[in-house]
């Protein structure tokens, strides 16, 4: 493992966030994942998320554009020009959203800056404490009432498969327990479903832990942690379960303490335990693996993905499925759930690429700036973990997702902390 020390600090970061800051980082999660506004309403809030760069804009009006900023706003949206070009497609309306996403999620970088974490870590807290006061409301009488008051407040249109999840916009209704298809509820806390719920708390799991020292178990459990894992073993999803042990195995080897060593064996043991007894872990994915010859799982997804990657492998399809299947309509032929191969069949390996590279340097910057020192390996595990969570749900056309590419500004180290070091070239971007 290659270590590189830097010699110069930052101040440790309050604890203490803003009604504000909260109800940023909420509509910012809420545009990428919550059923009413990130779906039935997306056109209508992508225009009132215009408000927030503009006003921003216009209070910074005399700031300088980065060259890497230009950058991604040429390349992404540069993108899209061309596979329009190339496919022929009518894309007016989409460059015009993407650029109101990228504009949007820029301003929330540069509103929260360093606190971007720490924000995000607390309203996911909020979320997830909340939902369990929904979950526990599901299993009692008044529940119904509020599912078809969902119903009413925020209509929903129905899927190809006539289904619908209504929503209270603070909590997301489990429809499988409603309608009496599951036994228990799913806690999908504000997002689409459960599995959606688990890979945002995920996230924020990597983001947390790389922003802090650990170094005792205390560190892997404090209360935020301990909270976000409880939701995420609500939330029943398989992808879920497994990228929370990976991520929990991961950090846990970072513990000064020879007791790590018991705690890794109780994670794994924990696990397998977990895969072979709980129906939707291991039985869940030897179905999934035994159908996906036949059925558009995440498994059969990825096997139709490839064949289509390997026909276009650098450029890709473009985001439009009428380009591959000669339709408009969502149906169970078109939709493929795999989020890492239909990212790369939509986008081919170039966007992919430079998409996973800039990312890598913001996870590479917010570990650099919280410890003072560069550990190649966290980074790298961050994009390997969106890769997992990725592979049961289609998120990388997200807001929240688009804002990952912008973070590495706002943990960009001082420069003139980095003249002061004594190590020459310290730290490379």
């Amino acid at each position: 493992m290659k270590w590189l020390a830097l010699n110069y600090g930052i101040e440790k970061e309050s604890d203490f966030v803003t009604w504000w800051e909260i109800a940023l980082m909420f509509f910012l999660l809420s545009f990428s994942g919550n059923p009413y506004i990130s779906i039935q309403k997306f056109e209508l809030f992508t225009v009132l998320s215009a408000i927030v760069p503009i006003v921003h804009m216009a209070r910074n009006y005399k700031k300088a554009i980065s060259f890497r900023t230009a950058f991604v706003f040429v390349f992404l949206l540069g993108y899209e020009l061309m596979h329009a070009f190339m496919f022929n497609l009518d894309y007016s309306m989409t460059f015009f959203k993407l650029a109101l996403i990228l504009l949007f999620s820029a301003a929330i970088i540069d509103i929260l800056k360093d606190r971007f974490v720490l924000i995000l870590t607390k309203t996911m807290v909020l979320i997830s404490l909340v939902s369990f006061v929904f979950v526990f409301i599901s299993y009692t009488p008044i529940h119904n009432a509020l599912y078809n008051l969902a119903d009413v407040l925020f209509p929903i249109d129905k899927n190809y498969e006539g289904q619908s999840t209504p929503t209270v916009l603070i909590y997301t209704f489990c429809r499988e327990y409603f309608v009496g298809e599951l036994p228990y509820v799913r806690n999908a806390g504000i997002f689409w479903e459960s599995g959606a719920f688990a890979v945002f708390l995920n996230i924020n799991l990597f983001l947390h832990y790389s922003s802090k020292q650990i170094k005792v178990v205390n560190d892997l459990f404090d209360r935020d942690a301990i909270i976000l894992i409880a939701a995420l073993v609500t939330t029943t999803s398989t992808m879920g379960a497994l990228s929370l042990m990976i991520v929990l195995v991961f950090f846990s080897a970072q513990l000064k303490s020879i007791f790590k060593y018991v705690l890794l064996f109780f994670i794994l043991i924990l696990g397998f335990l977990s895969f072979t007894t709980v129906d939707f872990l291991g039985d869940k994915i030897n179905r999934q693996l035994n159908q996906s010859n036949f059925s558009n799982n995440r498994f059969g997804s990825a096997l139709k993905d490839f064949e289509n990657i390997s026909e276009r492998p650098l450029l890709g399809w473009s985001r439009r499925i009428e380009v591959i299947f000669n339709t408009n309509k969502n149906s169970k032929l078109t939709h493929r759930p795999n989020g890492f191969t239909n990212f790369l069949r939509s986008y081919g390996l170039v966007y992919f690429l430079v998409y996973f590279v800039l990312v890598y340097q913001s996870f590479k910057n917010i570990y650099v700036y919280h410890h003072h020192y560069l550990n190649y390996f966290v980074p790298l595990f961050g994009i390997i973990l969106l890769w997992i969570v990725s592979f049961s749900e289609l998120i990388f056309d997200l807001v929240f997702f688009k804002a990952l590419i912008f973070l590495y500004w706002a943990y960009y180290p001082y420069e003139t902390k980095i003249r002061e070091s004594q190590i020459k070239k310290p730290y490379f971007y």
